[in-house]
């Protein structure tokens, strides 16, 4: 017995469908299994072909209405009969592993060129960093040099306010000597 399966939604290529089917084809003993992504009037579809003993044929079917992988998303699965050659099981699964490793070889390939990428952007990154780490310790230089210099005013100023509050003192202390003077001279007066 043959039949065709076409399982229809907006997402039922490049989930991994024709893997978990081969997988179930497989398990089952199909004789023959071949499955394909195609669109269809703006449809994705994984149209299917298998060939088996009915009994066994009934459990594919039964498999494929209920599982799906995780993120497809499926409107439709139909089953019709088919009249044609369907090829062996085994031979699909030597032809399918051959079209996913040169996916997956196309897929390394595309990483490595973006790794590429990131390693030269990281080398102009590490540079800027170089650069700021520079700047830095001229900044640190220049800071050190503020620091030296803010001492050296500081203790100027120290040095200035202190020989100038002793010259306020001195005076003002002589003032206060004349004052008492003077009051000691009026109380002389007065009495």
């Amino acid at each position: 017995m043959k039949i065709r399966a076409k399982i229809i939604g907006p997402k039922v290529h490049n989930v991994g469908y024709r893997y978990l089917l081969l997988n179930e084809a497989d398990n089952l003993g199909l004789k023959g299994f071949s499955a394909r992504n195609v669109m269809e009037n703006g449809n994705q579809i994984v149209s299917i072909l298998i060939e088996g003993d009915e009994e066994i044929i009934a459990k594919f079917r039964e498999f494929a209405q209920i599982n799906r992988p995780e993120t497809a998303e499926v409107a439709e699965v139909y089953f019709e009969n088919f009249e044609g050659r369907v090829e062996s099981v085994s031979k699909f699964a030597f032809r399918f592993q051959s079209i996913q490793g040169s996916k997956g070889i196309n897929s390394i390939l595309k990483i490595e060129g973006v790794q590429y990428s990131m390693l030269k952007i990281q080398d102009r990154m590490l540079e800027k960093q170089d650069q700021m780490i520079e700047k830095q310790d001229e900044s640190v230089e220049l800071l050190k040099g503020v620091k030296d210099d803010t001492s050296a005013i500081r203790d100027e100023i120290r040095q200035s306010a202190s020989s100038t509050l002793e010259e306020k003192y001195e005076k003002l202390s002589r003032e206060v000597a004349e004052i008492k003077a003077s009051i000691s001279e009026i109380k002389a007066k007065v009495s």
